[in-house]
């Protein structure tokens, strides 16, 4: 049988139980030898189900040798410290997104991981999405020319109960953040791997139609280096689950989105047939291309495997945690350009974040109506 990757999951939340699963189910890849779980019940639980041993912390799961990997599915705002200790210990480290609640912590990640010369992943599976592996391909050979615009629209919509499901979600002390680090961040790392991490960002948040600390809508216009401009906005307050990606450029466009991909290239550049044309009205050509397939599916499987491929054997790690730092970089941006009332130019200030985190976190308080539940979202099942 060939050598597959002894994993230790550590978090037995909705996400950490998933991963169990996954592993057990849909990655051969993989060998679950361990969960690790603060809350002694939970851990007996999960560890009965599996037949592997259960650890309190990530230092006992350390001492005991019994992994060479793990998986971390720990509220954000523990991501940083976890990931460090694992690392340092000579583990590798496959996180669940954001990497982290700000970007300075992440920076940190990913200074350990390359310390200790370890792997440090991030689960980003909708980088395996067909078709926004076509439109990556189509952005990077040049068909679209220069970006001219980026939009994306991520709807979503959580109820009350969902926010009440645990003691850390929507506040700033226990996640740092709403929906830019919770729900957004598969297809803010479509926008960012699509047209690149803008320079400039005037971003607002708003707490529309939940009873949370943190943001439920969050939007943005964005300027890329190039003078492209560009919108994001993300909310939890949308009656339907979607997401839509459009990048513009001088010599075509896409629209992307999780079931489709319309491609349209034009015959001549934008701003070659706008300085020469001769005709008052001309309008360019769009010439339609074969459009993205149907039915796209993806999940945790597909990034898990993507990791233990790389550690087994060396290939290429679709999903890295340097590249997934864009859409963190993105979502801070953001944020702090709302509580600062002004706009933030990229990279992130570190220290400016850091400092408005911890005075978030500082005036942040515990949730009156918890009733803790931990159930899978079923669109993680697919």
């Amino acid at each position: 049988m060939a050598r597959r990757l002894r994993m230790a999951v550590v978090g037995l939340g909705a996400a950490g139980r998933h991963h169990c699963q996954a592993m057990v189910e849909a990655v051969p890849q993989m060998h679950l030898a361990a969960v690790v779980e603060a809350a002694p019940e939970v851990a007996e639980s999960v560890s009965t189900r599996y037949g592997v041993p259960a650890f309190g912390s990530c230092r006992e799961l350390i001492r005991s040798g019994v992994c060479e990997a793990v998986t971390l599915a720990t509220p954000h705002t523990c991501h940083a410290e976890v990931a460090v200790e694992c690392l340092r210990a000579g583990l590798h480290v496959l996180c669940e997104k954001p990497l982290a609640e700000s970007v300075a912590q992440a920076d940190r990640m990913l200074r350990t991981a390359r310390s200790a010369k370890r792997t440090l992943g991030c689960i980003l599976q909708e980088r395996f999405n067909p078709n926004f592996r076509e439109a990556r391909r189509l952005v990077r050979s040049g068909r679209l020319g220069q970006l001219m615009r980026a939009t994306l629209i991520h709807r979503d919509f959580r109820t009350q109960t969902y926010y009440d499901s645990n003691v850390w979600g929507a506040t700033w002390k226990g996640e740092g953040g709403g929906v830019l680090l919770n729900q957004a961040p598969h297809h803010l790392d479509w926008l960012t791997q699509l047209a690149g991490c803008p320079k400039c960002v005037t971003g607002r948040l708003a707490t529309r139609l939940h009873r949370i600390e943190v943001e439920d809508q969050a939007d943005a216009l964005l300027t890329f280096a190039s003078g492209a401009t560009g919108y994001v906005l993300c909310s939890t307050c949308e009656p339907t689950h979607g997401n839509y990606l459009e990048i513009a450029g001088d010599r075509g466009r896409l629209v992307l989105d999780d079931d489709r991909l319309d491609v349209a290239v034009y015959g001549r550049g934008l701003r070659n047939l706008a300085a020469r044309s001769r005709q008052m009205w001309c309008r360019p050509e769009a010439r339609a291309l074969k459009a993205g397939v149907r039915g796209c599916k993806t999940n945790h499987a597909m990034a898990m495997c993507d990791f233990a491929r790389h550690v087994l054997h060396g290939s290429a790690l679709v999903c890295d945690a340097a590249s997934a730092l864009a859409s963190l970089e993105l979502a801070n941006a953001v944020v702090l350009s709302h509580f600062t009332g002004a706009s933030v130019h990229l990279p992130t200030p570190r220290k400016s974040y850091a400092a408005l985190l911890v005075r978030l976190q500082a005036a942040s308080k515990p949730k009156q109506h918890v009733r803790v539940q931990r159930t899978t979202d079923p669109r993680m099942k697919r």
